[in-house]
């Protein structure tokens, strides 16, 4: 593929200017060669019929002299005659071998174009072709592979979200038709459950119009300085009590005075995700552990749960929309829209930072073995989010004081 941007030897503007510069020349040469081979020619055929001129009466050098000014002329005439002739047959046949040169691509171009527009997105041109032309079929190229690679994730998003709309759909309708049959009766656990297929439908829908109004730029962020503890203490005791019902311990280690650049409604949202995600991946009896320190000119939050882990071929895939790593399990449990993490990233991204997945506990993370994915130590999802400049220089000046004491 064709590096965009990439300096070629020779240009557009050179080939095109140096096609006329080679048109010129062959006309030229072939009105030189025209006029040498017809000038003479014509000059000797006269010269031939001045002689009976030579005995006539008069005076015969006048009469020659005139004579052969009108033969040069004519001869001249002639010869440059059949030299624009020939100078013209020859630019034309060159001028038509440069279009054809310079316009052969730019119909493959056109065909190309034409069959990306009905869908036909393995179309490639040849990027190996001098001057822009071939930048410009690289170009294509790069687009082309960009709409095969979004019509497959939207086809795939398609399938997904189907499936995911398909379950409590299929639930409600159940429900309904037992309702109907009698089966059931319209009680409190009936209702709960109906509504717990609703909810579920509607925290769906809300987080695909979340997640594709931040892919479309539409969702503002507002970022300020924020207390990191502040948040991740407010974020933890809204979890406290769903933790306490899953019998999950919950730890927060977060000191204060870290400063943070953020929006601190979107931030409380990743942290919240992230602490849904570890809480329906860690079993009872299980530990999460959220914690927060500076780590440069960033401030890192990660969080640690005691749950199966995430295998490293999957660390990408994670956030990737409606992944579910094993959806038997996620129907189980009632996981969530599978759109959080995605979420998540988009947040983070949006206010400067950047999110990963690593091993909780990278000693006791198994290999695969037998077949099944690697993992078991836990998984540690991290964020970071930019550090205030006003944090920085109080620890440089407090360090600075602590120095200047012990001195």
């Amino acid at each position: 593929m064709t590096v965009p941007g990439r300096r070629r030897s020779r240009s557009l503007v050179w080939r095109v200017f140096g096609s006329y510069i080679v048109v010129v020349a062959v006309a030229t040469v072939g009105a030189l060669v025209a006029g040498e081979a017809f000038a003479p020619f014509l000059l000797e055929r006269h010269m031939r019929s001045m002689g009976p001129m030579m005995g006539q009466g008069g005076d015969p050098m006048a009469a020659m002299t005139a004579d052969l000014a009108d033969a040069y002329r004519s001869a001249l005439t002639q010869s440059l005659a059949w030299a624009a002739l020939v100078a013209t047959a020859a630019a034309a046949l060159v001028a038509w071998w440069v279009t054809r040169r310079l316009v052969g691509p730019l119909a493959d171009l056109r065909e190309a174009s034409g069959a990306i527009a009905t869908g036909n997105y393995q179309r490639r041109l040849d990027a190996d072709a001098p001057g822009e032309i071939g930048d410009l079929a690289g170009s294509f190229n790069t687009m082309a592979e960009a709409l095969e690679r979004g019509e497959a994730i939207r086809r795939q998003l398609l399938s997904d979200l189907s499936h995911e709309l398909r379950t409590p759909l299929s639930n409600l309708r159940g429900y309904l038709e037992a309702l109907e049959d009698g089966v059931f009766a319209l009680d409190a656990p009936t209702s709960a459950a109906l509504g717990q297929q609703v909810e579920r439908l509607e925290r769906l829908v809300a987080d695909l119009s979340l997640l594709a109004g931040l892919e479309a730029g539409q969702v503002a962020v507002v970022v300020a300085p924020m207390d990191l503890a502040d948040l991740v203490g407010d974020s933890a005791a809204a979890f406290r009590t769903r933790f306490d019902e899953r019998g999950v311990d919950l730890a927060v280690e977060a000191p204060t005075g870290l400063v943070v650049r953020a929006d601190a409604n979107r931030a409380a949202q990743v942290l919240e995700n992230l602490l849904d995600n570890a809480l329906r991946h860690t079993p009872a009896g299980g530990r999460v552990t959220v914690r927060a320190r500076p780590d440069g000119a960033f401030a890192r939050v990660e969080v640690r749960d005691t749950g199966p882990g995430v295998p490293e071929a999957l660390r990408e895939a994670v956030f990737r929309r409606l992944y579910r790593g094993d959806p038997a399990r996620a129907a189980a449990q009632g996981e969530g829209s599978g759109i959080g993490l995605t979420i998540a990233r988009e947040l983070v991204v949006r206010q400067g930072g950047d999110i990963w997945v690593e091993d909780a506990d990278p000693q006791n993370a198994g290999e695969a073995r037998d077949g099944a994915p690697a993992g078991g130590g836990g998984a540690c999802f991290v964020f970071t989010l930019p550090r205030s400049p006003a944090t920085a220089r109080g620890q440089r000046a407090t360090a600075r004081g602590r120095d200047a004491g012990a001195a």
